[in-house]
């Protein structure tokens, strides 16, 4: 399928964890694991969800009753990372995938990924479930890690070079919205993620219950706001 004339193509920023990898289970079980490293009681799936923001070091700090010292920080991140990149290749993608991708470029728009997650891990495990081939660039986080999602964003568009109001994100947290608003883009937030439903509905941006339906809304959104 071509694009139609009187439309320009659009570009799709998927966001990783949680959304286009289905990992909420994965990482929960490394988050646990981790404190109980630290003798720290475990959390459930219902306080994660409640509670998750970023940067994650905040959402540590709910968590623990206190900000973590650079110290305490810096251990918890590194045992999380020990237990995470033991378990990440039990995920698989999320439902949909990868005929979404393979439909959105086949109707001759373009598509990224961008994640929070440390560059040097996620490019492996990306092409580790053969799907770097449909994104135009594959994006994590390098030392010095920027704070925000937001100013990840920025980077990511600019070495793309592509307009944020052409730019639609596709995301599972508030941090998503917060990110595509900063920059100019739209966003459409995928409830099958991390963050609890009742956080979604509180940004006041479309919210879909599969990728297959995020992906339906977006020429609805673009009309909308464009």
């Amino acid at each position: 399928m071509t694009v139609p004339k009187n439309h320009e193509p659009l570009h799709l920023v998927w966001d990783w964890n949680g959304t286009v990898l289905n990992d909420f289970e994965i990482i929960l079980r490394s988050t646990n694991d981790s404190f109980t490293d630290h003798g720290l009681p475990a959390i459930t799936a219902e306080q994660y969800r409640t509670l998750i923001k970023m940067p994650i070091r905040a959402f540590y700090a709910d968590i623990l009753g206190h900000e973590p010292g650079d110290e305490e920080w810096e251990g918890l991140d590194a045992t999380f990372h020990k237990y995470y990149v033991a378990y990440e290749r039990e995920a698989r993608l999320s439902d949909g995938l990868p005929d979404l991708f393979r439909e959105w470029s086949g109707r001759g728009h373009s598509q990224s990924l961008l994640s929070m997650y440390h560059d040097d891990k996620l490019v492996p495990v990306v092409q580790h479930h053969g799907i770097a081939h449909y994104f135009e660039l594959v994006q994590g986080t390098l030392p010095p890690r920027p704070s925000r999602k937001g100013l990840h964003l920025q980077d990511h568009l600019t070495r793309l070079r592509v307009d944020p109001a052409r730019v639609v994100l596709i995301g599972d947290s508030p941090d998503d919205a917060a990110a595509a608003a900063s920059v100019g883009a739209r966003v459409i937030l995928y409830s099958g993620g991390f963050a609890a439903a009742q956080s979604l509905r509180a940004v006041g941006v479309p919210i879909a219950d599969s990728l297959t339906a995020a992906v339906a809304l977006i020429d609805e959104v673009m009309a909308a706001e464009g």
